[in-house]
């Protein structure tokens, strides 16, 4: 008798590759009752895993329309990506796909934002530093600072200027370069960033500190405040102080 696991990785092929792959004595019955079954059984799982997707990406539907999502969907269901997946990262190579496709570049960027608020959503929590810690330092304790993006902060560069859906959505310029997905209490927030500020961000992907930022500021924009682009990302929750 074969093992639980060898069952599953059984029963999944038969779903994936249908009749052919039915290995004879995994099910008991008629075959045609078995196929039936199966039948209704992999439909279930192809619309789930749908709807998941339209749940997953609402503004990359609206952007295309649903009747299009819907076909992109299907055809998207049918990749090794898809299908290596499980619902909830149903969606993981999305983006990809939309581009190897040669889909519209802002809709890829829309869809890896989209893809980006749910892995915000469900990252881990921390205190993110705020203006008023900032605020009460003095000033060799704040250039000394270590910082570095919060465990819920993305960022995600915009190759094109933001689709229409997406501006309204999070009420930020069009023209923006990049957009910082953001979660530093319970609410996912999008952050529209200039290109100084996106360049801190993804220093920030490593250990650094205030007075490192500082200087990376006034190296990119020498004629503005170099305390503008940093306290973006304070202001976004995006940075936590590291112990």
């Amino acid at each position: 008798m074969p093992t639980l696991a060898e069952t599953q990785r059984l029963f999944a092929a038969t779903l994936e590759h249908g009749p052919a792959a039915l290995v004879p004595g995994l099910f008991a019955g008629n075959i045609d009752r078995i196929m039936l079954g199966l039948k209704a059984h992999a439909n279930s799982i192809s619309h789930a895993r749908l709807v998941a997707l339209e749940e997953s990406f609402p503004l990359t539907c609206a952007a295309m329309g649903s009747a299009e999502f819907n076909l992109l969907s299907r055809a998207y269901g049918d990749t090794a990506t898809a299908k290596a997946a499980d619902i909830a990262d149903i969606g993981l190579g999305l983006p990809a796909y939309l581009d190897a496709m040669g889909h519209p570049v802002a809709i890829g960027d829309l869809a890896g934002i989209e893809r980006a608020w749910l892995i915000s959503y469900h990252a881990a929590d921390a205190a993110a530093l705020d203006p008023g810690t900032i605020a009460a330092m003095a000033q060799a304790d704040l250039l000394a600072l270590p910082v570095m993006l919060h465990p819920a902060a993305r960022l995600c560069p915009l190759r094109a200027p933001m689709t229409a859906a997406l501006a309204n959505a999070a009420d930020v310029d069009r023209n923006a370069a990049a957009i910082l997905v953001a979660r530093p209490l319970r609410d996912v927030r999008l952050v529209a960033l200039d290109a100084v500020t996106a360049a801190l961000a993804q220093r920030c992907a490593a250990p650094t500190t205030v007075g490192n930022l500082l200087a990376a500021a006034c190296e990119h924009c020498p004629d503005t405040d170099p305390a503008g682009p940093v306290m973006i990302l304070v202001s976004a929750g995006a940075l936590v102080i590291l112990e």
